[in-house]
Order: structure tokens, then sequence, then C-alpha cells
């Protein structure tokens, strides 16, 4: 793979995973090269075979999730999160993310308990405050929104695109 010969290398990290499918760098680095082949149905089932070994593996589940997501087919990105979720107890991004897709699927109040989740591990994040607030607005919380998009407003890490939605909200 360093030497550019990427299907060859490609090769052997398959066949290095058939010997021993728990190889967890090995299915990274091949997950990553069909990425970047845009080899999607491939990288997915990377992924899925990897989390059925090694459920804990929480980058996996977020990767393949995203994927999921991305394909607008949420619900399988909520039961590739749910599988993972015992291993991500403490993790912000695990958590944001799952709000995220919560939202997406119309649960408002699970998506907030996630993203509290969220920023009981990192409380300055604005992403988590701003997500915290869709949720309280999609519950029909309008004061608990303001609050959640203010404090959101007052972080220091959201994209300029974040932070355009949050002075939107808060008109």
């Amino acid at each position: 793979v360093n030497q550019g010969r990427v299907a060859d290398g490609s090769e052997m990290l398959r066949e290095a995973l058939k010997q021993d499918p728990m190889h967890v760098p090995a299915r990274q680095l091949l997950v990553r090269l069909v990425l970047e082949l845009r080899q999607t149905e491939a990288a997915m089932t990377l992924l899925e075979n990897g989390l059925e070994i090694l459920p804990a593996q929480i980058g996996w589940a977020m990767s393949l999730a995203r994927l999921q997501a991305e394909r607008g087919d949420y619900t399988a990105a909520w039961k590739t999160l749910q599988h993972s979720e015992p291993a991500a107890a403490g993790n912000a991004d695990y958590q944001g993310f799952a709000g995220h897709v919560l939202l997406r699927l119309g649960k408002s109040r699970e998506a907030a308990e996630h993203f509290r989740h969220a920023l009981r591990s990192s409380p300055a994040d604005g992403r988590w405050w701003l997500g915290l607030g869709l949720a309280f607005e999609a519950d029909g919380r309008v004061d608990e929104a303001r609050e959640a998009w203010q404090t959101a407003r007052r972080s220091t890490n959201l994209t300029p695109d974040l932070q355009r939605l949050v002075e939107q909200k808060l008109k």
C-alpha cells in the first residue's frame, strides 16, 4: 500500500482478515482503502463484519452509521449505534451523533437524552447544545430550546454554518 500497490495491498489485507478476523489494524486500513476508492458497499460490509466480532469498536460503529445516514437510512444507523452503545457511554461524539440520528427519526426526547450524555463528557461543545436545542424545539419546549441555543452561541467550536443556524434559531 505504501508503495502505491493498492490492489495488491488490499488483497493481502483481505487475506489477513480471513486468517484473523479480529485483526483491527488490517480491517481499519482496508476500510480506509475501499472508501478512498469510493467502494461504499465494500466498506460497509467490512465494518458490519468487524462489528459482529468486536462490537466495542465504537469508531467502526460511528463510521458505519455515518455511511448509513448519508444514504438516508437512519433506522439502520440507529440499529448500528445501539449495537455498540454499551461501549460508548462516555464518548461525547458517539452520544451526540446518536442524538442527531434520533432527531432524524423523530424521537426528540430520546435525542435530548443523548445530547445530555454528550454534554456530560464535553460541556462546552456547541454542537451538542445546538442539538439539544433542536430536540427541545421538536418536543415543544421552546424556552429550554432558546437557553440551549444561547449556550451554543457562546461556544467557540461551531462551524460558520452551525453558528448561522444558531443565530437563525435565536431570531
